[in-house]
């Protein structure tokens, strides 16, 4: 074989390797995420003070070197997130940013908390007593009792309901009629939060609520709040969101692009 053709050979073959990088190249790099393409992301969030609210990152999540906010929690497992862009799945501002990036990039953003949870609300700030009442005979419909006891009441039996114990009086077609049996002294769980028994009448107990700072608790009426100060005879509750009024950060890294078809 000549040198001539030699060298065209090894200049097909250079050829050939290097438009085989340059068409993988394309293809990853050419293929940017668009409205409603699939993309696996992950990221980790965080407030202005850098502590951790969330993460899809196992090793950002176990790592305490890393300041979390006091109320994160591990979730069950970690992989990125999926999501269809424009879906409205997440916030908005959070999908618009994945317009343009291709696999592999990284992006950093802040969003505002006008266009995140929304602003802080005095009037969802609310004080509660420490001391409440509780109706020693109480009355709920049958179909409330049974889903919640997963089987059908029963006329002079016990049951825990909502934790606490209730002694059957009347069972109808529709209402389930109960008295609670507590004792003075006892320590109970309620949605309002730790309390404890501290007196009774002929048909109320006295319920003296025992909070911490950021417990959290319930209300039928305003939701899911957390006890922000706690004074002699009331204890002071934020029932906003725990993101309204902050800016939220992300990096964000995107794994994997699915093009809509």
């Amino acid at each position: 074989m000549s040198i001539t053709i030699k060298r065209t050979y090894a200049l097909l073959a250079v050829i050939i390797v290097v438009a085989a990088g340059a068409g993988i190249y394309f293809l990853k790099y050419s293929k940017s995420v668009e409205v409603g393409d699939t993309v696996l992301v992950d990221y980790t969030a965080f407030l202005d003070t850098g502590e951790i609210f969330d993460t899809t990152l196992e090793e950002v999540a176990m790592d305490d070197t890393q300041p979390k906010v006091w109320w994160f929690r591990l979730r069950a497992s970690y992989t990125p997130l999926e999501m269809v862009v424009g879906q409205g799945t997440l916030l908005p501002d959070f999908e618009m940013a994945l317009i343009g990036l291709h696999e592999g990039d990284k992006k950093e953003i802040a969003i505002p908390p006008e266009r995140a949870v929304g602003l802080r609300d005095p009037a969802k700030i609310s004080e509660i007593p420490l001391v409440q009442t509780l109706d020693k005979e109480e009355e709920v419909t049958k179909e409330e009792f049974t889903e919640k006891l997963r089987q059908d009441p029963v006329v002079d039996e016990r049951y825990q309901l909502y934790g606490l114990t209730v002694y059957v009086l009347e069972v109808t077609e529709e209402k389930v009629r109960f008295t609670y049996e507590l004792e003075i002294g006892q320590e109970i769980q309620i949605a309002l939060g730790k309390a404890m028994v501290t007196d009774e009448t002929e048909t109320e107990y006295q319920i003296t609520l025992t909070p911490a700072l950021g417990d959290m608790i319930y209300s039928a009426y305003l939701g899911q709040g957390v006890v922000i100060e706690i004074r002699e005879d009331a204890m002071l509750v934020d029932f906003n969101p725990m993101l309204a009024g902050e800016t939220l950060h992300y990096t964000i890294w995107v794994i994997e692009i699915e093009k809509a078809e």
